[in-house]
């Protein structure tokens, strides 16, 4: 069966190219239409202005990372990885997504401060939507007794501990490989489970998770 991409969407997408390419202040709608090979007026029957436009591209941007993650959970549960594989690739199909995203436009700080003025609502909606994802993670992995949380850690600060490992990660200076920030993830996911899980079926070497550079006393 063949489906057809709708006309919306493909805006959306053309836009987002046209971003990244201009950046904000410098994309006009009369571009973005120019781009996706449609008139000036069928554009703004979808998106009103420029802004409009905008917060779409980056609804669907956040939207589909969230749903990428649900795909790479199953994925990983599918071929029999453990928790932290498993928590590890939904970080990656969330922030490594954004940060290889980001490596395509040498606009994205500027575009990072229109998400932070116009897309606050859209950022927190799926982020609570992919903390909630990790969080029945977590309470799946202690209703089957693989996982004893440490006592005063919930199932909620255990995964909104993830998703700030993982967003700190994207933030290091240097920045990360986008071909290897899974390690890096993987790596800090392991480290929190250090300290988060009382019951642990192996024994876990701190230097198989600690950063090689990590100074030691």
């Amino acid at each position: 069966m063949v489906f057809r991409m709708s006309a919306r969407t493909n805006l959306l997408i053309q836009a987002e190219k046209v971003f990244n390419a201009f950046g904000y202040r410098r994309t006009s709608m009369g571009e973005v239409a120019k781009v996706a090979g449609v008139s000036r007026q069928g554009l703004y029957h979808h998106f009103p202005n420029k802004p409009a436009l905008f917060v779409a591209v980056m609804t669907r941007g956040h939207t589909e990372t969230v749903n990428q993650s649900i795909e790479a959970r199953d994925a990983a549960r599918a071929r029999g990885a453990d928790f932290e594989a498993i928590v590890t690739a939904m970080l990656d199909a969330r922030f490594g997504t954004m940060l290889r995203w980001m490596r395509t436009t040498p606009h994205w700080g500027e575009i990072f401060e229109e998400v932070t003025r116009r897309c606050a609502q859209v950022v927190l909606e799926q982020t609570l939507r992919f903390n909630r994802l990790l969080t029945e993670l977590v309470q799946n992995e202690i209703e089957s007794g693989r996982l004893e949380l440490a006592e005063g850690v919930t199932p909620e600060e255990l995964a909104a501990a993830f998703s700030t490992a993982a967003r700190g990660v994207n933030l290091n200076y240097p920045p990360p490989d986008t071909a290897t920030v899974h390690v890096e993830y993987e790596r800090h996911v392991r480290l929190l489970m250090c300290g988060a899980n009382r019951k642990r079926v192996k024994t876990v070497r701190l230097s198989a998770v600690l950063p090689q550079n990590t100074v030691r006393a």
